[in-house]
Order: C-alpha cells, then sequence, then structure tokens
C-alpha cells in the first residue's frame, strides 16, 4: 500500500449545474480531514464518448491530492460523495450528476473487483488526460513509465495507429480473431490498413542462423518498412492506421528468447547478438508509434502489467463486433 502518495482524481457531471455541482464536490474534497487537496485543474467542456445517445456536454476536471487513505478507502469515500451530489450507478459510460475516478495513486497498481489502478481506461482520454496534465504533468503511468504528459503527446501524434494483435502470435485461434477483428476495424474507422504479411521481408542478405537474431532482423524489417517520417508524408491528417501487429509486440518477445549456446568463437556471436538487438530497437524508435495496442487472447492483461511500453487496451467481449465497438469507442476518445 502507498498511502501518502499523490494522487489524482478525475471529475466530471453533465447533468443539472454542472460548474455547481464540481465546485460542491471540491469544497466537500477540500473539507475532508484525510485529504489534503493540492491543486484543481481548469473545466473543461467536452463531448460524451460511449454510452447512450444525445448526452449533454460534461464538464471535466482534475484533482491533486495526497491523501492519507489507502485507495480502497480512498474510492469508497469517492463514492460517498458521488451518491451524497445525487449520483445513481445505473447505466455504464451514462449522464451523470457527478463522476468521481481514482485514476492515478501514486505508483500503485492493482486489479481487483473493487478497484483497478491505475484507471484503465485513463490512457485512451483526452478528456481525462488534459486536466491531469494541467494538474501534474509529471505523474507517471506506472504501467508504460510514461508521464501523463508524454501520454496526451502520443493522442496529439498525427497519423494515429491503434495494432490489433493475438497476445500470443503462436495460437491460431488468437491470431485469427485478431485478423477478424483488424478488417472488421478497418471498415468500422474508414481507416487505412496495416498488414503483417506486406510487413515480414527479411533482406535475402540477412538470415541470421540465431533464431533470436531472426527474430530481431524480422522486426527491424518490418519497423524500416513504417518509418515514421514516411507516414508522416502521407498526409493522413486525422485519419487512423489499423496494424494488424504490434511492433513493441513482437520486440519484446524477440528479446524474452534465449540466445543460442556460443561456439568455440563466443565472442562473435555475443557481438551478433548484440548488433542484431540493438539494430532492432533502433529501429522500432524510428517507426511511427502506436497510438495503443489492443492484445487479443488470455495473456493481454498480463502483457499490459508487465511493463509493455504501449498503452494496451484488455477486452472486456470475446465477440467481434462487440471488440470492434470497444475499440472504436477508445479510438473516438483519444480526440474528445
Amino acid at each position: 500500500m502507498s498511502e501518502g502518495s499523490l494522487a489524482i482524481i478525475g471529475m466530471g457531471s453533465n447533468q443539472g449545474d454542472r460548474e455547481a455541482t464540481l465546485d460542491e464536490a471540491v469544497a466537500i474534497i477540500k473539507a475532508e480531514p484525510h485529504f489534503h487537496l493540492w491543486t484543481v485543474s481548469k473545466y473543461y467542456e467536452t463531448v460524451p464518448v460511449g454510452g447512450p445517445p444525445d448526452q449533454a456536454p460534461f464538464l471535466n476536471a482534475a484533482l491533486l491530492t495526497e491523501p492519507t487513505l489507502d485507495p480502497l478507502t480512498l474510492l469508497e469515500r469517492l463514492h460517498a460523495i458521488e451518491a451524497k451530489l445525487g449520483r445513481v450507478r445505473d447505466e455504464r459510460w451514462g449522464a451523470r450528476t457527478l463522476d468521481l475516478d481514482l485514476l492515478l495513486y501514486g505508483q500503485e497498481v492493482r486489479r481487483t473487483p473493487r478497484l483497478t489502478l491505475p484507471h484503465p481506461r485513463l490512457p485512451f482520454r483526452r478528456f481525462a488526460l488534459v486536466p491531469t496534465v494541467e494538474v501534474a504533468p509529471w505523474m507517471l503511468d506506472p504501467l508504460t513509465g510514461r508521464t501523463v504528459n508524454e501520454l496526451l503527446g502520443d493522442l496529439d501524434r498525427r497519423p494515429s495507429q491503434v495494432a490489433v494483435s493475438a497476445a500470443d502470435p503462436d495460437d491460431p485461434a488468437e491470431v485469427a480473431l485478431a485478423s477478424e477483428v483488424h478488417d472488421r476495424l478497418v471498415r468500422a474507422l474508414d481507416a487505412d490498413p496495416l498488414r503483417r504479411a506486406d510487413d515480414q521481408r527479411v533482406p535475402s542478405s540477412d538470415h541470421p542462423a540465431d533464431p533470436r537474431d531472426r527474430a530481431f532482423a524480422v522486426v527491424q524489417a518490418a519497423a524500416t518498412r513504417i518509418a515514421g517520417w514516411r507516414w508522416g508524408a502521407r498526409g493522413l491528417g486525422d485519419r487512423w492506421v489499423v496494424a494488424d501487429y504490434s511492433l513493441d509486440l513482437a520486440l519484446h518477445r524477440a528479446l524474452a528468447m534465449p540466445p543460442a549456446a556460443a561456439g568455440p568463437e563466443g565472442w562473435k556471436a555475443v557481438w551478433h547478438h548484440f548488433t542484431y538487438e540493438r539494430a532492432a530497437r533502433a529501429a522500432v524508435e524510428r517507426a511511427l508509434p502506436a497510438t495503443f495496442v489492443v492484445l487479443i487472447g488470455r495473456e493481454a492483461a498480463a502483457i499490459r502489467d508487465g511493463g509493455f511500453p504501449r498503452p494496451v487496451l484488455v477486452l472486456e467481449s470475446a465477440a467481434p463486433a462487440k471488440i470492434v465497438e470497444e475499440i472504436v469507442v477508445a479510438c473516438h476518445a483519444t480526440r474528445a
């Protein structure tokens, strides 16, 4: 537990006198004996994302606090404040008098039925990141190791890319589902497709014998083809790019492979390993980065929580149509 850590609380309202409701919530939090309120952001008007149609615009804000409560007790107290100000929890992403979300609590990572930290949708929600950056731009996302300011910068970058991949590329069922989701998502977003089959060509002059080195060579070849400067020059504007693979996942898997046993000239093998790995890392750094990654399969959450360098959307459904709907909502939230 990280009692005394800095915490970010997100606020939102789209019913009644929104500004008065947020003002009252801030006053209650400021008066709480176990909250220390450092900073309140401006109030930002945003369009609703997801949920039923014809909702009124939201006012959103963020609070930088230093609570002396543990995260779960803090969340329960926030729910009590919501109820006091008329919040009724009857529809997900629906209209609400007041929404208080615990977005970050220091470097705490929790996955329980009652509490998820950091907030699982924070990296995809511009309406949450903008006020958070105003009050604490240096605050770290404990999963990616990126600051909230960097996460917001990722949403600003164009073209935007969502990478859809099987969490285990060796699982045929996961690969088939990821492929179907990719194709449906391209149509749903009217996106520019980026397909793995076009990007796995390793130059004929470069076929290392070691499987690990070969994996790095494949990553380098794919990353070189989608160099960021090339995509930036295509003039896609706000159009999405949808890839059916993740360079970051491919590099992650290559790094996890054991190198082959060194032969008589062991120093040469070590040098080769270093050279291929370094070239692959450099190529991925220059490639068009994913705004976020969608991993499909049993290991998605474990990969996300294991220090993955990009925000990962872990899905709540296994049905292709529902998956696409969830991704489209996340894409819209990056720009709302």
